[in-house]
């Protein structure tokens, strides 16, 4: 009698914490409404929840940023790379080293075996593991970061870019468009820029115009062959977990000389046309950074001479990932929409603090361009909060909102967070508004149209599964709980 008395009070603990208090449901969703709708307070069930669910695309997201640091480390050691054992960062030949006048270099399985805590004060570095320890900046830590493994990634990309979709797949995701330049390549494009001096005069435009003879004449267009190339046949030999995967190509924009940065959006331009793997162009490196301030306007300018050239390339841009702690704010991303022609925005996070905001959100909204939302990376660069992210301020304006991981590996984060994350910064968000945010991803994605019907129809499915599975397993636990 006192076992089943014990067995009866368990049983109502359970039901109270976990269990949903609905036992009739008219469809497998409204039974993954009342689920959620119970557990979304209780951290580790919601994360277990969103894990399982279907997330649709992961469409802000870096490549280079998106491995681990471990992983990074395994081929730094079963090559024999050099390392500089103060800041970390990585060779593959004494020549390389020599080339960035860096002497100060060991053998890293030298250095591991002589220090015990190289490898943790490698993944620390290479990573945002244990940042706040010392004293540097979460923003300077975060973009010190990626230069110091980039040499582990040349040479490698199929088997690391494998693992990314393992690892999309495994979490449920169904479409990977990630970010991805070939470094030897945009060096030598980078070269075709000597012998001619960047001075625009009075016209922007012409003078566009006429670099973009100049390098056509130079010869961009064969690297722009060989780049299409070279990823069109990582993309053959990745093994994609069942997943969609598509490139972005980027350029940079904190380079000092202008031609160069011009000669790389040629370059990505170009290559998107040639390659049907390659589905759109991106801008990266710290938007704060003085050289990106100073030539801002050009660089929309630049864009918007490419764009008019290439109308059918899609353009996403980096724009809004300052504060009012690091550089003025000047309307980036209302200049990235109506100069550059953006149809997504990466981050927009401070679109409150620009000159009339409410402007820039409508013409978002009316011209249907979505904003990539990186909750994460807004905490750990902008030392955002809940009070200061405008996930909220999107969403009341109608603007289309997308999730998206950034760089999970230097994050040591992954997709299904960035959700968490949302909902607890809006824990008024539903089911359904997760599911349309997830939807968001396919939509606003740089599929051509028959793909992007093929993976939407199989994220439909996905999510039928999962809500089946979600009623059955809730169904089990009440039945089960009656018998009791």
């Amino acid at each position: 009698m006192k076992r089943l008395t014990l067995l009866l009070q368990m049983t109502l603990i359970s039901a109270c914490t976990t269990a949903p208090k609905e036992t009739h449901y008219t469809t497998s969703q409204q039974a993954t409404e009342t689920y959620f709708d119970q557990i979304k307070d209780q951290a580790h069930f919601l994360r277990e929840f969103l894990w399982a669910m279907p997330k649709g695309g992961d469409i802000h997201h870096h490549a280079l940023g998106a491995i681990w640091a471990e992983d990074y480390l395994k081929i730094a050691i079963e090559k024999d790379f050099l390392i500089n054992p103060h800041t970390f960062q990585l060779y593959a030949t004494e020549s390389v080293a020599k080339a960035h006048n860096d002497s100060n270099v060991l053998n890293i399985n030298q250095y591991l075996s002589e220090s015990p805590v190289g490898r943790d004060l490698i993944i620390d570095s290479w990573s945002m593991r244990n940042h706040k320890v010392d004293s540097v900046k979460g923003r300077d830590h975060f973009f010190n970061s990626f230069q110091k493994f980039e040499e582990a990634m040349s040479g490698n990309e199929v088997e690391l870019l494998s693992k990314l979709c393992k690892t999309a797949a495994a979490e449920n995701i169904q479409y990977l468009e990630t970010m991805v330049g070939i470094p030897s390549i945009m060096k030598q494009v980078a070269d075709l820029t000597q012998g001619k001096e960047w001075n625009p005069g009075i016209s922007v435009k012409d003078h566009l115009a006429e670099w973009f003879d100049y390098l056509e004449q130079k010869g961009v267009d064969a690297w722009a062959d060989y780049n299409a190339e070279v990823m069109d046949h990582w993309m053959q030999n990745i093994n994609t977990h069942g997943i969609t995967l598509s490139f972005q190509t980027v350029g940079m924009r904190i380079i000092p000389d202008q031609a160069v940065i011009f000669s790389h959006l040629m370059l990505a331009f170009k290559t998107a046309l040639l390659s049907d793997h390659v589905v759109g162009v991106n801008f990266v490196a710290p938007e704060d950074d003085a050289i990106s301030i100073e030539n801002y306007s050009t660089h929309m300018a630049m864009f918007r001479f490419l764009k008019s050239k290439y109308p059918e390339v899609s353009l996403t841009l980096h724009a809004g990932e300052l504060n009012d702690t690091n550089q003025p704010i000047n309307g980036h991303i209302h200049q990235a929409v109506s100069v550059a022609g953006a149809s997504r925005i990466g981050h927009g996070f401070d679109i409150m603090q620009q000159d009339d905001p409410q402007k820039t959100l409508e013409l978002m909204r009316l011209k249907g361009v979505a904003v990539e939302v990186n909750i994460e990376t807004n905490q750990v660069i902008l030392e955002s909060d809940s009070a200061t992210h405008p996930l909220k301020a999107y969403l009341a304006s109608e603007v289309p909102v997308c999730i998206s991981s950034d760089d999970p590996g230097i994050l040591r984060s992954d997709l299904t967070n960035q959700y968490q994350l949302a909902l607890q910064y809006l824990p008024e968000l539903s089911y359904q508004d997760i599911k349309k945010l997830v939807f968001n991803s396919i939509e606003y994605s740089f599929l051509n149209q028959g793909k992007k019907n093929e993976v939407r129809l199989g994220l439909t499915e996905a999510f039928q599964k999962f809500e089946f599975q979600i009623m059955t397993k809730n169904k089990g636990a009440l039945e089960h709980q009656a018998l009791l």
